[in-house]
């Protein structure tokens, strides 16, 4: 059994909180995540769709950096979650949005460290 070392696991536990947050945040206020002019309903309807996928990805990779025993799994939920983090930023760079790049390619990278140590 590989234990996750401490300075692994704080980083992808605060990424994986931030994430969660980040999408509960965007459904409470959609101008964060939602283009301009998309007010109303319309305009909850995208953040919704990536609290969906952040909030409980995000708490999965929380709670399983400190589930040890689940190696494999583990390792599977920081690569599932690093997959979602890249396609985050690719969005970010397609649509030419810096602060949706540096955040999603810094989690998936730390996500992916801790997939590979545990490998």
């Amino acid at each position: 059994m590989i234990r996750v070392p401490w300075w692994l696991m704080l980083p992808n536990l605060l990424l994986g909180v931030v994430s969660a947050g980040a999408g509960a945040a965007a459904v409470i206020r959609p101008a964060m995540l939602a283009p301009p002019g998309h007010g109303g309903r319309r305009g909850r309807f995208y953040p919704a769709m990536y609290a969906a996928r952040s909030v409980p990805l995000g708490v999965l990779v929380a709670v399983a950096v400190w589930l040890a025993p689940l190696q494999p799994l583990t390792s599977l939920i920081l690569i599932a979650a690093a997959v979602s983090q890249l396609g985050d930023a690719l969005i970010g760079v397609v649509h030419r949005m810096p602060g949706m790049v540096v955040f999603p390619l810094a989690a998936a990278v730390c996500h992916l460290v801790g997939a590979a140590y545990l490998m």
